[in-house]
């Protein structure tokens, strides 16, 4: 693995959330956004010639920072004012909503658009209660899938089997024992959960968060952080079918995660310094610290971006980023070609999305 060079983008860009795909063609070009004074514009950059054009401009005061490119089509869909849209991207003037809640209803701000392009995966917070929606595109037919009492949301499909919808039970990292779920019409159609994030010490959990679910399996990859009060922390591979969760990489600082389409290959953005791990208990101590004292202060924080091979148990530095409140988390994304990294970099001398050209070989 090595890194063979490294593009800025333009000022004020950022990536779309890395559950979701920006990329368009298997990885020729990229979808991406830029903040204005008045307003934001989504553009669509192809990442061979380096060229792009703008796709559409949103009224800066209206809410909507992530999208979702159907992995096999043309299509994106984004949750914009509290409404969902397609965009052709052929044709950006041909947008439209494709679904309003009703009065009352809000709509998570995230979505999940299925590789044909044909359904839309939304979440919808009530009263009391949060809903799982989807929305076929072709004949306007809306069915709810399941819902939960309790705070549930990052819905999305596992791209391996789209009849696997992952979902998160949301909340303080450290009060949530159960974050990772699945739903599936026959083998949970209440839901499940799928980690049960015990540590080393018997009674104690892993706090787990931001997982993103798998290309190459009924599977997703979780997170467990720093915050973590034992180990063994690092980056788990939790299974839709009942097999117990894996730790494919040990580490005290991993915060986001996305892979490749094979899986041996991961993109994480870090808590603290990217090493040949593990760190002394001194060590970790001193970045944890720095973490939470960042964190619950809402002060920028400092981390790095890194590649993984999961296989040989390498790793590769591509950044160091700044990040803040979303959407400036670093949140890296792989390519599905495997040709390309991109990341979200809040520091104001380079604030903006990157760009690496990587060699898997």
């Amino acid at each position: 693995m090595k890194i063979l060079s490294r593009t800025f983008l333009g000022e004020n860009g950022f990536n779309t959330y890395p559950h979701m795909n920006g990329f368009v063609d298997g990885g020729r070009g990229l979808v991406y956004m830029r903040s204005f004074p008045a307003c934001r514009k989504l553009y669509w950059r192809d990442l061979e010639r380096g060229e792009e054009k703008m796709l559409a401009e949103f009224d800066a005061a209206v809410p909507g920072n992530s999208w979702d490119v159907g992995l096999h089509t043309h299509r994106l869909a984004m949750i914009l004012g509290n409404q969902a849209w397609i965009m052709d991207l052929d044709n950006p003037r041909d947008k439209k909503t494709v679904y309003t809640p009703k009065p009352g209803v809000e709509l998570d701000d995230l979505c999940s658009l299925s590789k044909d392009g044909k359904k839309l995966l939304c979440g919808e917070h009530h009263e009391g209660a949060n809903v799982a929606v989807e929305i076929d595109l072709e004949s306007g037919e809306v069915r709810e899938l399941f819902t939960k009492s309790w705070y549930a949301n990052h819905f999305h499909y596992c791209p391996y089997d789209e009849n696997w919808v992952a979902f998160s039970h949301e909340g303080k990292t450290e009060e949530i024992p159960d974050r990772c779920w699945v739903w599936h019409a026959e083998h949970a159609p209440e839901g499940k959960c799928v980690f049960e994030q015990d540590s080393e010490i018997p009674g104690v959990k892993l706090c787990v968060g931001h997982e993103r679910w798998c290309f190459h399996d009924a599977s997703g990859y979780a997170p467990a952080y720093a915050h973590s009060p034992a180990g063994k922390r690092g980056l788990y591979e939790v299974f839709g079918d009942g097999r117990p969760a894996v730790l494919r990489w040990k580490s005290d600082i991993i915060w986001h995660c996305t892979m490749d389409l094979s899986g041996r290959y991961a993109a994480v953005d870090t808590a603290g310094p990217i090493r040949e791990e593990p760190f002394t208990e001194k060590e970790y101590a001193e970045h944890l610290a720095y973490f939470k004292k960042h964190d619950q202060a809402k002060i920028p924080i400092d981390g790095d971006v890194a590649l993984l091979d999961l296989e040989t148990q390498r790793y590769v530095y591509i950044a160091s980023a700044r990040w803040s409140k979303h959407p400036y988390h670093p949140h890296p994304a792989i390519s599905p070609d495997g040709r390309w990294v991109t990341w979200n970099d809040d520091d104001p001398n380079k604030k903006g999305v990157w760009l690496a050209e990587i060699d898997l070989s």
